[in-house]
């Protein structure tokens, strides 16, 4: 039997894409067979408030304390996947998802805000590599090729220990909608915003072989 995968998305800043791109890779893992469970970290429930049982393909688990967390393992059993959200703040709940996952992506956007946000949840992964070593990679999210600030956000990523996914994911309108209407990206005709949320899955699990 597979062990259970978890995959976190945290990052201490809000609107940086953690939940789009929460929703949309658990959407195109599930759409690949595997059974996939999102757990809502955030205490203003924003998933909860958003899904749909019908358009969603993934279960949604909420956990709002750090002991939810940490036993999550346990909790949900049965899946192949476990992707956790974080909230928009790094809580003593975003380090215990650091601890049980096995990947932590940290979405970030091409803003000085945005990376200087990092750096707590970079302490708690430099924290944990004294324990057991977790991989962790940088996803730019909100990507516009012509921006001036992504050059100096490679840069800056470039100068931690952690390296960035080699695919990003665009500033697109779609994106937008899905969250506004329900539904993932797959739900629409965007096939280039499929296509990137398809590649980074890919990147995440080729992580974890």
């Amino acid at each position: 039997i597979m062990d259970v995968k978890i995959i976190s998305f945290l990052n201490g800043k809000g609107g940086v894409g953690k939940t789009t791109t929460s929703i949309n890779v658990a959407t195109s893992l599930s759409r690949q067979g595997f059974k996939v469970a999102v757990v809502d970290t955030d205490p203003q429930v924003s998933i909860s408030n958003w899904y749909d049982e019908d358009k969603c393909n993934f279960s949604l688990i909420e956990a709002t304390t750090e002991k939810e967390i940490y036993s999550i393992r346990k909790m949900i059993r049965g899946y192949d996947y476990i992707i956790i959200d974080g909230a928009a703040a790094i809580t003593a709940i975003s380090s215990a998802a650091v601890m049980v996952s096995d990947v932590v992506i940290i979405p970030v956007t091409p803003s000085p805000l945005d990376f200087a946000a990092c750096s707590a949840i970079l302490a708690v992964i430099e924290a944990r590599e004294n324990l057991s070593p977790v991989i962790a990679r940088f996803l730019i999210t909100k990507k516009v090729n012509t921006a001036k600030m992504l050059p100096i956000l490679k840069e800056s990523i470039a100068d931690t220990s952690i390296p960035l996914l080699r695919t990003g994911i665009s500033q697109r309108q779609s994106f937008v909608k899905t969250m506004l209407d329900g539904g993932s990206i797959f739900d629409t005709k965007d096939s280039n915003a499929k296509g990137e949320i398809d590649i980074v899955t890919k990147e995440i699990l080729d992580l974890l072989k």
